[in-house]
């Protein structure tokens, strides 16, 4: 048989791996294609890598267990030892001496493979197989390196074809540790199982109070102390509507982290950053604590997660088409414990939890009623937040008549 050797930590296994495998098992007319994780790799000493051995095999397998000619191949994971390429491949040819192997690198490893443990043995095993993407078709270093090897170790290497998919596990870590778990790269099964064992998931209450510190500082006891209602609020909506409930903990705990910032210092900082500011907010600075404060939680806290980000910019005025998470922090900023001005309040508390949109709907028809009493200055963006839903209520109404 000819078989390739996909060897590396898939931690997780990513989209990326599963095309280079069957582009190699196509381009080579290959039988079949052994993924295998590396147990203790030399070139990686974390101690993490050892301890999520089981993990890492299980999502490979649930990756590659509904292609036929995939298999997953435990011999690395199995060993205590460091493992060396050489070796196991030298393992494989003593073991399987009717095969042939294939083993499959990356452009990066065909250069720095004379820097691996005895690469004149391991280049003895197999055919190398280096991928390419094929955009710019196959760089003349690579041809170069490919023909010095030939040269130098007498050995069979050859260019693999692929296409470009930018894609690597440590982006996928990240991304999940960010919040952002929609459209990964990973196969179905795997995204379910990193999500069900909660894998590469930041410890969120320490991550919380870290940051909960940090605000402390820049807050006045009161803001200080609507913020931590807020935050809470936003936990409770996010449990009972299904949100996500880091993201909604953590905007609320940053949606004032701009409040306390002086009115004229607002100004100054939302022109010095390029950060719009409308007639109503020259007038009323404090309306561009939502939208400077969006800035500082990306600037300040290192919140990268844009829904976070949108819905701390959108709290104090709304906009149309909110998402959850906009709504949720929207209306934990009107129903926290400490608040006790806002008209109707028990009414709206109580709708939070039933209703999410008919609390929305309610809490923007009172704050323009109030704020009309009193005369205070409007953002249009709060009346145009309130259009949208009027007519979307009124869209509504229509249609449960018509049937």
């Amino acid at each position: 048989m000819r078989i390739g050797i996909m060897g590396g930590t898939f931690d997780p296994i990513h989209n990326g791996h599963l095309m280079l495998g069957e582009y190699a098992y196509q381009q080579f007319h290959l039988d079949e294609v052994w993924y295998m994780p590396n147990g203790n790799p030399p070139h990686k000493s974390n101690p993490e890598i050892r301890k999520d051995l089981q993990d890492r095999a299980e999502m490979t397998r649930l990756a590659i267990e509904e292609i036929p000619y995939f298999r997953l191949c435990t011999y690395e994971m199995d060993r205590k030892e460091t493992s060396y390429s050489y070796q196991t491949m030298e393992y494989f040819k003593e073991t399987y001496p009717q095969d042939e192997f294939y083993f499959i690198i990356g452009a990066d490893s065909l250069f720095n493979l004379e820097t691996w443990k005895c690469p004149e043995r391991l280049l003895k095993t197999a055919v190398i197989l280096a991928a390419y993407r094929d955009d710019a078709g196959a760089p003349k270093e690579m041809r170069r390196q490919i023909t010095y090897l030939k040269e130098k170790y007498a050995c069979d290497i050859r260019l693999l074809r692929t296409p470009v998919m930018p894609v690597s596990s440590s982006e996928i870590r990240q991304m999940i540790r960010g919040g952002e778990t929609e459209d990964l790269p990973i196969p179905k099964k795997v995204a379910d199982y990193i999500d069900l064992n909660r894998l590469y998931q930041v410890n969120m209450t320490e991550t919380i109070l870290k940051m909960q510190k940090k605000v402390k500082r820049y807050l006045d006891k009161d803001r200080y102390d609507h913020t931590i209602g807020v935050m809470h609020t936003a936990g409770c909506l996010a449990m009972r509507y299904g949100a996500n409930l880091e993201q909604a903990l953590t905007a609320g705990l940053l949606h004032d982290c701009a409040k306390c910032v002086p009115a004229d210092e607002k100004i100054k900082l939302c022109e010095k950053n390029h950060i719009e500011i409308s007639d109503a907010e020259y007038k009323n600075p404090g309306l561009l604590h939502a939208k400077l404060g969006a800035f500082f939680a990306w600037k300040k806290y290192g919140i990268e997660n844009e829904e976070i980000l949108r819905s701390i910019e959108s709290h104090t005025t709304g906009r149309p088409n909110m998402s959850l998470l906009d709504k949720i922090i929207y209306i934990a900023d009107y129903i926290e414990p400490g608040r006790d001005v806002a008209p109707n309040l028990p009414e709206v508390r109580a709708l939070a939890f039933v209703d999410i949109d008919a609390c929305l709907y309610r809490i923007l028809e009172d704050t323009l009623a109030y704020l009309a009493e009193k005369g205070a200055t409007l953002d249009p963006a709060t009346e145009e937040t309130f259009l949208y839903y009027k007519n979307l209520k009124n869209s509504d109404s229509e249609k449960e008549d018509k049937n």
